[in-house]
């Protein structure tokens, strides 16, 4: 008779009859491999066991790179193991603990079965494949740290992975991936620009971004030259009026505005003036007049 206390057993706790024949199967596995002949290679493979160091997976953190990594490592080790569809399956369900184990548990009995279905399964829902992917592709930003030229090409991956026919498909699916790109470039200006250029494709706009980067780079290079360059100046020599001008100059001004009572200059100052000046101009050299024309 089974005691009163039998009903905790952890068996007890799993309702779904699916996790109890998953049980029931590892350990039938488990009894063969411990009765099995020593050296076989069942027990060899339990000994060498590579599964054994694998880390559960919660899917808590919703971190795509984190599960692709997880899932890797874990296909590694069936490999390494030799293990079979079966064993697959089974190991796969004891490392999810957590939401992942909810997850799990919700999926249908054939998909827990087959390998291949239920590793699918686990990629679209945490490693962004399928319908994450295109939720990934239609919520893509421009980051701070890149160029337009670089976050179109994290776009057109985006695109691919979500299976959009960014490249080779109609028209239409072209120049809505291009309007995409433009929505979330986060540069009004370029955007602007982009608009009136009318592209039609991918193709044409990789063009013209990588065309505006070579000027922008072209710009930036004379720009920097142009600045340790060093600045000539025509050296320009003072001219400076001559003593007989500046008489001249004083004394038509005095006789044109009359004599400034404020002035300190004599009469006689300006009459030598005139003197030194008409001298200076009857030592000059006069120029010859031209022949004439006969």
């Amino acid at each position: 008779m089974e005691s009163a206390g039998s009903q905790d057993h952890p068996e007890h706790w799993e309702y779904d009859p699916v996790d109890l024949d998953m049980r029931n199967a590892r350990r039938t596995a488990t009894t063969a491999a411990s009765i099995a002949p020593i050296g076989s290679p069942a027990v060899q493979r339990v000994k060498i066991s590579a599964i054994s160091d694998l880390k559960e997976f919660t899917g808590k953190d919703h971190d795509d790179e984190r599960a692709r990594g997880w899932i890797s490592k874990v296909k590694s080790a069936f490999t390494r193991d030799q293990a079979t569809d079966e064993e697959k399956c089974l190991t796969f369900a004891d490392l999810l603990t957590g939401p992942a184990r909810n997850w799990y548990r919700q999926l249908s009995r054939s998909t827990r079965a087959k390998w291949c279905d239920l590793l699918r399964s686990f990629q679209t829902q945490y490693c962004g494949l399928g319908v994450s992917v295109m939720w990934q592709y239609y919520h893509a930003r421009k980051r701070s740290e890149e160029t337009p030229l670089e976050y179109l090409y994290r776009l057109n991956v985006a695109g691919m992975r979500a299976r959009l026919r960014i490249k080779d498909g109609d028209a239409k699916a072209r120049i809505e991936h291009v309007e995409h790109f433009i929505e979330t470039l986060d540069d009004p200006d370029l955007a602007d620009q982009l608009t009136l250029l009318r592209l039609a494709d991918a193709i044409q706009l990789e063009d013209v971004l990588r065309a505006r980067e070579r000027a922008k780079s072209r710009q930036k290079h004379s720009t920097g030259s142009s600045k340790f360059r060093p600045k000539s100046y025509a050296p320009s020599s003072p001219t400076f009026p001559t003593r007989a001008e500046r008489a001249i100059q004083i004394a038509d001004t005095r006789s044109e505005c009359g004599s400034d009572p404020e002035d300190s200059r004599s009469e006689g100052e300006l009459v030598r003036a005139y003197v030194t000046a008409a001298s200076i101009r009857s030592q000059a050299p006069v120029a010859a007049d031209p022949p004439r024309a006969p």
